[in-house]
């Protein structure tokens, strides 16, 4: 994350913080393994004295819902499906954003997604804040009208870009704790 945030910086500019926002994974049937990937991957990040972890959670619960195709098709019979929900990291990240820059921790936010949900507190801190926010995305993702538009700038993030800019294989914690990448994190 640190390696990727720096690769866009201006030499006359330095990164103070990485915030990353996620929530922590369930394990699931047939794959027992997710929740110990993910912790294992926060820790490898968690080495980085710049990186600061901010954790929402999931919410797994049944419902209902129409399959696609009787949706498509204007027929809706309900089924039970297990709903996923990640709760919490978008509220997360926008609050943080804000408050950061009322409390005029930065000069420029650089905001790595493209969910729309993010176009308020991006608006709040370019227009309230006077602080510059870049959107980073995908080179071959289109983004929504109304991130776009309350962003300073758009930087795109090319797969070449990110491969040079992945953890290394092994990553050496503050107490001396080798993490080692396993084949899927």
């Amino acid at each position: 994350m640190v390696k990727l945030c720096e690769s866009y910086l201006k030499p006359d500019q330095e990164l103070i913080t990485v915030k990353y926002f996620t929530a922590l994974v369930n394990s699931t049937v047939g794959d027992a393994s997710r929740t110990n990937r993910q912790k294992l991957y926060l820790s490898a990040l968690s080495a980085d004295p710049k990186i600061q972890i901010e954790e929402g959670y999931f919410s797994v619960h049944q419902t209902k819902m129409p399959s696609a195709k009787d949706w498509i098709n204007g027929k809706i019979v309900p089924l039970d499906v297990m709903k996923t929900e990640e709760k919490g990291t978008d509220v997360n990240l926008a609050v943080h954003m804000v408050a950061d820059a009322f409390q005029d921790k930065f000069d420029i936010a650089m905001l790595f997604s493209n969910d729309s949900d993010m176009a308020t507190a991006v608006k709040i801190t370019t227009s309230v804040c006077n602080k510059s926010v870049g959107l980073y995305i995908d080179r071959k993702a289109v983004s929504f009208k109304v991130l776009r538009d309350n962003s300073t700038y758009i930087g795109r993030i090319s797969p070449n870009r990110l491969k040079n800019c992945q953890l290394n294989d092994c990553v050496s914690t503050a107490d001396g704790q080798i993490i080692k990448k396993p084949q899927d994190w």
